[in-house]
């Protein structure tokens, strides 16, 4: 079930949303009225981004790629041009533990966290 949208309703009830001139501050506000400890999800991102986008601010390109290609594995984008990673998330097993690792791609072995 999507409780985004009642999140943000919340949100502006709270607060006045048309006093914001960028999407900056949209997103900014609302972190800080979600908690400090508030990272959202990549769909609670989206979410958010559509939002924005329903309020009249447009979301910047180097956001929208940085949600589009962020992953465990694959690539990222960083200052607007994206670059190759060289490692991958895992989520292992060990003595009947869980562990996040990651892995280099290259060479196969567990690194730190880059």
């Amino acid at each position: 079930m999507d409780k985004f949208p009642e999140a943000f309703e919340r949100f502006e009830d709270d607060v006045d949303v048309d006093r914001f001139g960028s999407y900056m501050e949209l997103t900014y506000a609302f972190r800080l009225w979600a908690g400090e400890k508030w990272h959202g999800s990549r769909k609670q991102w989206e979410a958010l981004n559509g939002e924005a986008e329903r309020l009249g601010f447009p979301v910047p390109d180097f956001i929208r790629g940085e949600l589009r290609e962020k992953s465990g594995s694959g690539y990222y984008v960083s200052g607007g041009q994206q670059k190759a990673v060289m490692w991958r998330h895992e989520v292992v097993t060990v003595k009947g533990i869980s562990q996040s690792r990651y892995r280099d791609l290259k060479t196969g072995r567990f690194i730190k966290k880059p």
